[in-house]
């Protein structure tokens, strides 16, 4: 990771903090992170709702494994994973929504 050791000082006015400031945490960055990315021309991507996709990809992981375990154990024979495969269907439509919206 890099070391950022040089301070640019800029003064602005109250309104024009706020508004910077109220920028960046729209985008969860820090003030910091948040201008040097728009000084430099890098895009700024916020992703609504992808906290959410992110746990219900993560739900459906753990139930996953849980499966796996079991049939490795021997405890699972058979497994409908209609239900499942539904609930996946429906993560990635919304990850799909949401990287077109982000474009």
């Amino acid at each position: 990771m890099r070391k950022r050791n040089r301070t640019i000082t800029i003064r602005c006015t109250d309104n024009e903090y706020e508004r910077i400031h109220n920028k960046a945490q729209r985008h969860n960055l820090s003030l910091s992170d948040f201008v040097l990315r728009s000084a430099m021309d890098k895009k700024i991507v916020l992703a609504d709702g992808l906290n959410e996709v992110a746990k219900q990809q993560k739900a459906i992981g753990r139930n996953l494994n849980q499966i796996a375990m079991l049939a490795h154990e021997g405890r699972l024979h058979s497994v409908r994973l209609d239900e499942l495969v539904e609930q996946h269907k429906a993560v990635t439509t919304a990850v799909c929504d949401i990287a077109k919206a982000v474009r």
